[in-house]
């Protein structure tokens, strides 16, 4: 028996099996590009995953839509609550970060919009222009909206009562009022001259006569404990009580409407105007206090309540609107474009990062394999010699 016959064999099935398995792996990814000799390309370029990378994409984009990203799939992994929890627990690392937030909010302001403000430090009218604006066209809308319903309509159900217990106080206040005053010295000279008028009726005989065995301020003494105890009277409170019920009902059952075409489109544009400057002064102040300030007050609001409920409206929404989004959102049109535009050479790093270690042994495998063909062919050639 040749030995080195036999050994040549072996070495040469050996670089055989495994350059040929190393050529064939380096033929999925090599070369990028066809290569041309003149207008004749020539055969397997470029390499199977760049050749058929269209395909692959199609392939991928209808793998990721129909099995991996299906809509049972995401409302499963909704219902599951894990999704629900970490979405919490993500909004309330976001409420924290701002409850803590020691910036004030023209600060963000002007991060966001650095035109939001003008050189006195107002509103610039990029901003206060559409809101006055807006704020208007809402007012006039409500007022249209609303022109053929009552005031009472437009009330709360416990208005009501909380009118009538108001125009009880202000029933006693006006009576207390109207006392104090007739104790006032501008009241004592007003009651004078009310008992000079009527007593004195203009200087006659009787006039004459009272004034002799009376004097004013006998008169005022006498009748100022006559009026203390007509204004300290239960029963008159309740009639003025009364008069004021009676006026405010009239009151509400006025139309929108009416009260509107009352006052007059000048004096609404007036109100309105005035109104929307006191919001826009109370903008202006809370604007130049840190955010952690306005939101300190809120804060246990916000971590325990609202952020909770947020996260589970979120969760809900997208429950609810899976199977929309899933019709709104072409998967596999976005996967294949993504795969198309993928640069080969990264996808060659990726996949030879992950399956380098599989690929070497393949190759070692086609250098073992070669041998072994090697050394049957050798000692097949030997028997037969």
């Amino acid at each position: 028996m040749n030995i080195w016959m036999l050994a040549v064999n072996v070495a040469v099935g050996s670089a055989i099996g495994g350059v040929t398995n190393e050529l064939a792996i380096r033929m999925l990814f090599r070369p990028h590009r066809p290569w041309q000799i003149g207008r004749w390309r020539l055969p397997f370029t470029p390499g199977l995953i760049p050749r058929r990378r269209d395909d692959i994409a199609v392939q991928m984009g209808r793998l990721v839509e129909e099995h991996l990203l299906t809509k049972e799939g995401i409302k499963k992994a909704l219902a599951q609550g894990e999704f629900e929890k970490n979405l919490t627990v993500w909004l309330g690392r976001t409420a924290d970060h701002w409850l803590q937030d020691s910036h004030s909010v023209r600060h963000w302001l002007s991060v966001l919009y650095p035109q939001a403000f003008d050189d006195s430090g107002r509103f610039s009218p990029n901003i206060r222009q559409p809101i006055q604006q807006a704020w208007d066209n809402w007012l006039t809308g409500q007022v249209e909206a609303h022109r053929d319903k009552t005031l009472e309509q437009l009330l709360p159900e416990t208005s009501n009562e909380r009118i009538d217990i108001a125009l009880e106080q202000i029933s006693r206040l006006f009576l207390e009022k109207c006392r104090d005053y007739l104790h006032s010295p501008d009241g004592l000279q007003t009651l004078q001259q009310m008992v000079r008028g009527l007593v004195g009726g203009g200087g006659g005989m009787f006039g004459g006569l009272v004034n002799m065995f009376l004097g004013d301020e006998k008169i005022i003494g006498k009748l100022l404990p006559y009026l203390d105890e007509i204004l300290t009277n239960p029963a008159l409170a309740q009639k003025v009580h009364g008069v004021l019920r009676l006026e405010t009902d009239k009151l509400l059952q006025k139309t929108v409407g009416d009260v509107a075409d009352w006052l007059g489109s000048e004096q609404l544009a007036s109100w309105s105007q005035i109104i929307f400057y006191k919001i826009e002064e109370e903008a202006l102040r809370l604007e130049d206090k840190p955010v952690s300030e306005l939101l300190a007050p809120l804060r246990k609001t916000i971590t325990q309540a609202l952020v909770p409920r947020v996260s589970r409206w979120m969760v809900e929404k997208l429950e609810a609107n899976v199977e929309v989004l899933f019709e709104k959102l072409p998967i596999r049109e976005i996967v294949t474009r993504q795969v198309e535009g993928f640069p080969i050479e990264r996808i060659e790093e990726m996949v030879v990062g992950i399956s380098g270690r599989e690929f070497r042994m393949i190759t070692v495998l086609g250098f073992i394999l070669g041998a072994v063909i090697g050394l049957a062919q050798g000692l097949l050639a030997q028997l037969f010699s």
